[in-house]
């Protein structure tokens, strides 16, 4: 992709340049994040949760499109927040309340060189193989899964919109020259997606397990932050690098960075499997994969 334009300032964008410049998103619903409260507070019911949706009916209704989904398959649908909640449970409503204002947030401008299409079908693919290898593990919770996997490169999105013609000479050089993103946004002159994306979820409130997803799923349990992760964070970490090395793989959706060789043989070591549990793997992603595009219309 040619980025068309003057030439890049001599001077390195930093991360505060660039959310300066993302301030002009809308935030996150506050709906979104008092259902993010309600969720974690034990004496908060249904009715509590319905009443704080009904504030917000746009959101309720993208909310309610995607329950009634083939990606839930619930016989005869359902109608209203509340009888959503009988059948997905106060978590996986809370997971698709934050995906669907975080997509209906991060949407590029129209006319913009950049094509975001590719990169949330990538993150789409992530996420719906997060949520099976999560069921295949048993991880306690694949809807955090999936919703972590479907974020993990939010930064990405931040960047193009922030700075697009550095961010569209990063993707020139990372497919021209076969490097990951992260080198090539550095030579770009820009913080890296995982550092923007790591920073836009912390002033989300975003869960432990998205936050550690976001900023961490390029890195090796013995580096940085990792290190402090609880047990459970590592294996959601671990899951939703193994998904993104994996779609890479199997080539679906546009990253940015090189399509992968052959999986990571350490990463699925560390969750239990092994180079015999792709070709299952994939049959299973492909699968969820045809009832989770309903998450793109919120994009589109």
């Amino acid at each position: 992709m040619t980025i068309s334009g003057d030439s890049l300032p001599a001077r390195p964008a930093s991360v505060d340049d660039v959310l300066a410049r993302v301030d002009n998103l809308p935030c996150l619903s506050s709906v979104a994040l008092r259902v993010g409260e309600l969720v974690n507070d034990p004496r908060a019911g249904v009715r509590e949760i319905s009443d704080v949706m009904r504030q917000d009916p746009s959101l309720s209704a993208k909310v309610l499109r995607l329950v009634n989904s083939s990606y839930y398959a619930i016989p005869g649908g359902v109608t209203d927040v509340s009888r959503a909640i009988s059948f997905v449970g106060f978590n996986n409503l809370y997971q698709l309340v934050l995906s669907a204002s975080v997509l209906g947030s991060l949407k590029t401008p129209a006319g913009q060189d950049f094509d975001a299409r590719g990169l949330w079908v990538h993150s789409l693919a992530v996420g719906s193989c997060a949520e099976v290898i999560g069921k295949k593990i048993q991880h306690p919770d694949p809807s955090s899964c999936f919703t972590a996997g479907l974020l993990h490169d939010l930064g990405k999105i931040a960047l193009a919109i922030a700075e697009p013609t550095r961010f569209g000479s990063a993707l020139d050089a990372a497919r021209r020259d076969g490097k990951g993103m992260n080198l090539a946004e550095k030579e770009a002159g820009l913080p890296s997606h995982d550092r923007v994306g790591s920073r836009l979820a912390r002033r989300w409130r975003f869960p432990a397990m998205l936050l550690a997803a976001i900023e961490c799923h390029h890195h090796e349990p013995e580096t940085g932050s990792r290190r402090e992760f609880s047990p459970s964070l590592q294996s959601g970490v671990d899951v939703v690098a193994l998904a993104d090395d994996l779609c890479r793989y199997f080539r679906l959706g546009e990253s940015g960075s090189p399509h992968s060789g052959q999986p990571s043989t350490s990463l699925l070591e560390r969750i239990g499997m092994s180079p015999l549990h792709v070709d299952e793997l994939h049959t299973s992603l492909m699968r969820r994969l045809e009832t989770s595009k309903v998450f793109l219309d919120l994009v589109e």
